[in-house]
């Protein structure tokens, strides 16, 4: 019963440090488990709706209509599940309304709100753009001139995520929708446009598949689930969202445990007395470790608790923003038992880790030095011959004299430091390569307009090419092969050897290079995406384009690759804005498209940092203030004796205070190579998905804005640590009968 009453007032005199621990360890469960609970509730809901809804592994296009009566041998032949779609665009003013006929093997359509079709006018459609544009359950619906009856709200599998174009920057459900009709309906409109969906079964004959349909259809654009933007991207946002916080998250949470338990530990250490004390009173080892550990529960058990409260509305929070990409779904929060149980257990763990060592270091000393406090005063002897001033002397005195406050304070201030740093070095790293690098993205030119088939002639003007993507064996990523003709000025390049780019070599962009492991000389092996014919090239040299994954050559070698006359193009890219019928195009994009295109790519980890900052801030605040609070409650008594002697409040806080100063200037350059290192691996990780690669470098403007948020930070912390100086009492601190 001593012992809990000791405990209540350890408790109450200590508080601000329970405060601070257990709001640390609060937030980093918050942040680790709510992120991860959000990458699991994407992942599950994406992979439940696609499950249910037998989404395609692949769309295609073919050149010649596959008959029916071939569709079922095909099926048999390549253990696939083959599906003709057919589709017709209407718009109206800024929206556009894609009319499907209703599917039967693949990407069924689920209904989210009202019923099914069921009779041949019944007509469902996407819920935003329903919602958006004032269409409700019942309405009558006029397309293509006939009346159809909205019978309930969808969401079609396929274009779960509402891109109009492959090529769109940003899905927008409001201005872009879908509706599905019957079969029969559809078949009775003219000029329907239409493609084909896959299933494999037996992954192992997709190449053969796609040879086949390629050489007896004249497959015209084949794009794989992975690469479509309609689905494959969701899941890629929840990957990375896992990524990014797999990098830090583990990180910011151990900074957080050591620094708490380094505080810990020296919480305890300060009871040696106490701790002889009881030792000579009787106390069995027993009782005074657990009365020990229960001074590091305390902070785990009530950071646990806050940060397994606060997880589930943060991850809320979090998932109606990255639901936001998609088309309207249910979905339910799904935290992940193993991450929950890591996260709940780990500061448990090692506060009560760091207690018991301590204690035990403590219970190996003699009881006699102990009641002493012994082992104390070396440096005080060793400063004693010193000519320091005497506000010098006393600083080095108090920082060398108490090393876990001070390396605690030091541990903060590097935290607080990496994590501002990791801000800053990645939005100026983002930064550069919107303004440096994105425009080098068309190598030198401003608009792209790419045909639904090759062309022979050119009477739009500007720089006709051959634009073909290509796969690469065991590798998910993909790269474009581009052939010009000699003498394009959009395609010269800096090479990274600075040797000129040679007509008719073959040059590989730094994106591409770093993404397939490539160096200059290498062979580099790919396949056509439509033919699965393979070719394999040496490449010349690397030219610098961190945004685009290229192949570049000259429009004779790709023809040949290809097996097409050289006079032939697919793309035109332009400087100038051309004026080409809509119907010959299958992509019309410029520059503004692909900087629109990487802010989107970008967008998670752009989030991601500003709560990796405001962390940051967090712990530089609550740790330096609980720090600066014990400094003032363990020398009350000499406040009060500076007092007596004359000295002012400012003069007395510098000479208390000042001492944290002097530890600053190490944490920050401690924090600025962590912050570096981190920055680089969050990078590293973008670029596994997005093909995209960003510089990251310390510069001289990165360098002094990270010097000035973290000293406007710690001055910040001071000045609330200042308030509890002037609160100490002078006549009262000098009538305590202190140890």
């Amino acid at each position: 019963m001593t012992l809990n009453k000791k405990l209540l007032r350890s408790t109450r005199k200590n508080l601000s440090f329970y405060l601070t621990a257990s709001l640390l360890t609060a937030l980093t469960i918050m942040l680790w488990v709510g992120a991860f609970t959000v990458s699991e509730t994407m992942t599950d809901t994406y992979n439940a709706l696609f499950e249910k809804s037998c989404l395609e592994d692949a769309c295609f296009t073919t050149a010649k209509e596959i008959p029916p009566e071939c569709i079922s041998s095909l099926e048999e032949n390549y253990k696939i599940i083959l599906e003709k779609q057919t589709y017709n665009t209407l718009s109206n003013g800024n929206t556009k309304l894609r009319v499907f006929s209703n599917t039967e093997k693949l990407d069924l359509v689920q209904v989210s709100v009202g019923n099914s079709i069921s009779k041949e006018d019944d007509a469902l459609i996407t819920y935003q753009y329903a919602i958006a544009n004032g269409v409700s359950i019942g309405d009558s619906l006029e397309l293509f001139g006939k009346a159809f009856h909205v019978c309930g709200y969808c969401l079609k599998p396929d274009y779960a995520s509402m891109y109009a174009e492959f090529t769109d920057t940003f899905p927008d459900g409001k201005k872009f929708g879908v509706a599905v009709i019957s079969r029969r309906a559809m078949e009775e409109l003219a000029d329907c446009s239409f493609f084909y969906s896959v299933k494999y079964l037996d992954a192992l004959k997709s190449i053969a598949f796609r040879k086949y349909v390629y050489e007896t259809y004249g497959t015209m654009q084949y794009v794989g689930y992975n690469d479509n933007p309609r689905t494959g991207a969701l899941l890629a946002s929840a990957n990375d969202l896992k990524a990014e916080f797999s990098v830090y998250s583990p990180i910011i949470m151990l900074i957080v445990v050591v620094v708490t338990a380094m505080v810990l530990s020296r919480t305890v250490r300060r009871e040696s007395k106490s701790i002889g004390t009881l030792m000579a009173l009787g106390y069995e080892k027993k009782e005074l470790i657990w009365h020990y550990a229960a001074y590091a529960l305390i902070p785990s058990i009530v950071g646990d608790i806050l940060g397994a409260i606060g997880c589930i509305p943060f991850a809320k929070l979090f998932c109606l923003y990255m639901f936001e990409f998609a088309e309207h779904i249910k979905y339910s929060l799904c935290v992940s038992a193993t991450i929950l149980i890591v996260a709940l257990l780990l500061p448990p763990i090692t506060y009560c880790l760091t207690a018991l060592i301590v204690i035990n270091r403590c219970m190996k000393t003699d009881v006699v030095k102990l009641l002493r406090g012994e082992g104390k005063g070396k440096i005080s002897r060793a400063l004693r011959e010193g000519k320091l001033r005497f506000q010098w002397l006393y600083q080095i005195r108090t920082i060398l004299a108490n090393k876990g406050r001070s390396l605690t304070l030091l541990v903060g201030i590097a935290a607080a430091t990496m994590a501002v740093m990791v801000s800053g070095l990645y939005q100026h790293a983002y930064d550069d390569f919107l303004n440096n690098k994105v425009p080098k993205a068309m190598l030198g030119g401003q608009y792209e307009y790419g045909f639904t088939d090759f062309q022979s002639e050119n009477p739009y003007g500007d720089y006709a090419i051959f634009d073909i993507s290509m796969g690469v064996k065991n590798s998910s990523n993909l790269f474009n092969l581009i052939g010009y003709e000699e003498g394009c000025e959009l395609m010269e390049a800096e090479t990274l050897s600075g040797n000129p780019m040679t007509y008719g070599g073959y040059y590989m962009t730094s994106a591409a290079a770093k993404l397939f492991d490539i160096q200059k000389g290498d062979s580099f092996s790919f396949y056509n995406q439509l033919s699965m014919e393979e070719t394999t090239i040496t490449v010349t040299d690397i030219i610098k384009n961190d945004v685009l994954s290229l192949v570049v050559t000259s429009k004779a070698n790709v023809a040949q690759i290809l097996h097409r006359d050289e006079k032939e193009y697919n793309v035109i890219i332009s400087k100038e804005s051309l004026n080409i019928p809509a119907e010959l195009l299958s992509k019309n994009a410029s520059l503004d498209d692909y900087r629109s295109s990487t802010e989107n790519a970008f967008r998670i980890a752009t989030i991601v940092l500003y709560i990796v900052k405001v962390i940051g801030v967090l712990i530089c605040i609550l740790v330096v203030g609980m720090l600066a609070g014990m400094i003032i409650e363990e020398n009350r008594r000499s406040i009060s004796l500076l007092e007596v002697l004359g000295y002012k409040g400012g003069e007395i806080r510098r000479l208390i205070l000042s001492s944290n100063h002097l530890i600053v200037p190490f944490g920050f350059l401690t924090g600025m190579p962590l912050g570096i290192a981190l920055s680089k691996m969050i990078a590293n990780a973008n670029a596994e998905t997005s093909g995209m690669f960003m510089t990251i470098e310390l510069t001289i403007s990165g360098f002094l804005s990270g010097i000035f948020f973290v000293g406007i930070t710690y001055t910040l912390s001071m000045l609330l640590a200042g308030r509890k100086l002037r609160k100490v009492d002078m006549v009262e601190c000098l009538k305590e009968d202190r140890e």
